[in-house]
């Protein structure tokens, strides 16, 4: 009979438990893509607090940020830590502003409708990868937590890339940057420098007692629809990049005034408005607003009525311009 000990100390046997051990553990860790459909699903259904840190591309903010899942919905609750005074709240549905007198961004309080970080990600990664390319990148750590990271670079250069670090307890977002496929130039950033996951005593999510609510304070509604049917539009881009797909509209009185665009990470929308005045003015206007380029020309629409094309995104200011000279009016 062969002895017992020989099964478990010869080189051979030996050698294959390793194998076995060594290509189990690595059977058990998620593929980079599978680590981002992991985190879209974190976003999803975690409760947690923290603070994190926005550079724009020139200033640094901090922002104590907290998700709270209630009924199986994020809602966000974010104030800025230094700069004007403001607080957000934001659902699905709505967002909800309240600015300090002082704040510039109260001008532009009917344009904004930025995403929570649930959002930020497609739920379906596999269409994520028809215009990514899905990578490992070094771990980190990030907020005392351990973090993997995952590079997500475009496969055409008409979009920006990101590399963003993931907490490998719970999956949530750490750390993003999106940064320039030309030149690798960092265009934005956010990290986590705290955060703390709910389990329990999860708040409801009300205006903060003390806030004071003035006539700087807005609500905004989610007017975008996704069925285009029965509105009505004279005007269409005939240059979409590759991967976008149209993910919203608006539309006043039936008829098509604003179309938003999204290929799961980057977005843009195009706009169209009657120009002021009677006469058609020149117009070829861009505007930068950290990584945000706002392209506005004037063009005439099929009834002959001067109009103002806006295209607004994350893009690079090549692929906004070719946005906006491919949107055409029926003739």
């Amino acid at each position: 009979m062969t002895d017992s000990k020989y099964r478990f100390t010869h080189p051979t046997v030996y050698c294959f438990v390793i194998v076995v051990c060594v290509f189990g553990v690595r059977g058990d860790e998620r593929t980079p893509a599978e680590w981002v459909q992991a985190m879209h699903e974190a976003h999803s259904k975690l409760s947690f607090e923290g603070v994190l840190d926005f550079w724009n591309g020139t200033d640094i903010t901090s922002i104590e940020y907290c998700q709270y899942v209630i009924d199986g919905k994020p809602q966000v609750k974010a104030k800025p830590l230094n700069g004007p005074k403001r607080e957000i709240h934001r659902t699905d549905e709505a967002l909800s502003i309240n600015f300090s007198p002082d704040d510039a961004l109260s001008d532009m309080s009917n344009d904004l409708s930025g995403y929570s970080l649930s959002r930020l990600f497609p739920p379906d990664v596999a269409t994520l990868s028809e215009s990514y390319d899905i990578a490992e990148l070094p771990d980190r750590t990030i907020a005392d937590r351990d973090a993997v990271g995952i590079s997500i670079m475009p496969k055409q250069a008409d979009r920006h890339g990101f590399k963003i670090w993931i907490d490998k307890s719970t999956a949530l977002l750490l750390r993003m940057e999106m940064c320039d496929c030309d030149d690798a130039r960092l265009l934005t950033m956010l990290k986590f420098t705290e955060i703390n996951v709910l389990e329990n005593s999860i708040p409801e999510l009300l205006v903060a007692e003390g806030t004071e609510q003035s006539e700087l304070s807005v609500s905004i509604v989610n007017e975008e629809e996704s069925d285009t049917t029965g509105v009505q539009a004279d005007w269409e881009p005939s240059y979409i990049p590759e991967g976008f797909k149209l993910s919203g509209i608006k539309s006043k009185d039936g008829v098509l005034i604003r179309s938003k665009y999204s290929d799961g990470m980057n977005s843009f929308t195009v706009q169209i408005r009657p120009l002021p005045g009677s006469k058609n003015v020149d117009i070829q206007l861009t505007q930068m607003v950290g990584p945000t380029i706002i392209a506005s020309r004037n063009a005439i629409d099929s009834r002959g009525r001067p109009q103002i094309i806006t295209v607004v995104g994350d893009l690079p200011r090549r692929t906004i311009w070719k946005i906006s000279e491919g949107v055409k009016f029926e003739r």
